[in-house]
């Protein structure tokens, strides 16, 4: 089975990115497809999906959505709801007491890997190409910082791992979607790298350089052209014809 790490482009791959994130939603907090619009439609636009893709099927085993700033549309969608219910937190001050300093700070708005998928060695390397491909892409993009609202059985996990999420200064656990347990979390972008290679050497070649044993890596695939949304194409119209977008 070739797997691939990237940035969903096309409405294939987007559409697999949603898939799998609503199944997995489903099955650990509940959150039906009602909800998962509700929650996250308004956001889609601004949407753009990190992958792990079984080329051969064109299923994703793992996904994971980024919300992208856009001052004209409103705060990314973990911003919009620490500011309400439970935590009322002032987005501004807690950005600040973060050392964010008013540069792009993506959100990490859902992280979902297929049960079928996590157990053994391939499942860690699946989690830890997930995390890569979710900090590497903003990386270079030019964001400054992260924010996400994670299951605290996820957050452990993934200091574990050695990813420096910080609780969101203000911030506490709190139930929230389905969740009995969550944390708003933040950090620097550019403290990710050296803090994973002090804290877990192990994994630094993975989740900082992207050195993978049996998931395939083009750096191509997560250009910061990637992830924007395509328009459909109209398979009755000729290629060449003036409605086929050429580039």
């Amino acid at each position: 089975m070739p797997v691939r790490l990237l940035v969903a482009h096309t409405p294939a791959e987007r559409d697999a990115a949603r898939t799998v994130e609503g199944r997995v939603f489903l099955q650990a907090f509940g959150n039906t497809p009602e909800v998962m619009e509700q929650e996250y439609g308004p956001f889609e636009a601004r949407s753009r999906f990190v992958v792990v893709l079984d080329e051969d099927s064109g299923t994703a085993l793992g996904a994971a959505r980024l919300i992208l700033p856009d001052p004209s549309a409103g705060p990314v969608k973990t911003l919009a709801d620490v500011a309400g219910d439970p935590w009322r937190v002032d987005v501004a001050d807690a950005l600040g007491r973060a050392g964010l300093t008013g540069g792009p700070v993506w959100d990490v708005a859902s992280l979902a890997v297929d049960r079928r998928f996590r157990s053994g060695a391939g499942g860690a390397e699946l989690t830890l190409a997930l995390c890569h491909g979710i900090l590497e892409h903003p990386r270079i993009c030019g964001a400054e910082g992260l924010v996400t609202v994670l299951d605290d059985k996820v957050l452990r996990l993934l200091r574990v791992m050695g990813v420096p999420w910080a609780p969101l200064p203000g911030a506490a656990s709190r139930p929230y979607l389905g969740s009995p347990a969550s944390t708003p979390c933040v950090m620097r972008v550019d403290a990710v790298g050296e803090s994973i290679r002090a804290r877990r050497p192990d994994v630094a070649p993975a989740v900082v350089d992207g050195v993978f044993g049996s998931i395939h890596l083009d750096p191509a695939d997560l250009a910061p052209g990637r992830g924007a949304l395509l328009p459909e194409v109209d398979p009755l119209v000729p290629p060449g014809h003036p409605l086929v977008p050429t580039a």
